[in-house]
């Protein structure tokens, strides 16, 4: 016969399911932090994960005055955000209004046809399309995906997780 032996008043508590779903929580808000600060690194860099941006067409440079992909004024950067949504899921990503069709297009690319009423927007702030012009594409431009499926940031979560499991052991 055997007998186990050993602090089981411990064991009780380090294996207490509300215990284990704080350190849980905590490591998916962690991850959810780091993903976040991640992407919006690459969008202000150009290269998220080291992928570098397609630069920006000579029409789009006009009408913003700048060089700098998926920076204008600053509307896509100031909307990545996470939440955690359960313990098996953490949002990183855009949540905010017009900015999540926005950074679908910067994310995937499009095109679109080009309308009178877009002619003549455009027109009216500058910018001149020839007349043979039918369409405009917009190249992707990945800011969530090479940061979120790069190994870095795999590492990163698996390193969160790691440590949350071995505090709930070792507190």
């Amino acid at each position: 016969m055997s007998s186990l032996s050993g602090d089981w008043n411990r064991l009780e508590t380090i294996l207490n399911p509300s215990r284990i779903a704080a350190g849980i929580h905590q490591a998916a808000t962690r991850v959810g932090n780091y993903g976040a600060s991640q992407v919006k690194k690459g969008i202000v860099s150009g290269a998220p994960a080291g992928q570098t941006f397609t630069p920006d067409s000579a029409l789009t440079v006009a009408r913003k005055g700048s060089s700098k992909p998926l920076i204008d004024k600053g509307d896509l950067v100031g909307s990545v955000t996470y939440q955690v949504i359960d313990s098996n899921n953490v949002f990183i990503g855009v949540k905010k209004g017009k900015e999540v069709s926005i950074a679908a297009v910067h994310e995937f690319g499009c095109t679109i046809k080009v309308t009178p009423k877009m002619r003549a927007y455009l027109h009216h702030q500058g910018v001149h399309l020839r007349a043979s012009t039918q369409y405009i594409h917009i190249p992707p431009r990945p800011f969530l995906r090479p940061v979120l499926h790069s190994e870095e940031f795999r590492n990163k979560v698996a390193e969160v997780y790691i440590k949350a499991i071995e505090r709930m052991f070792h507190s």
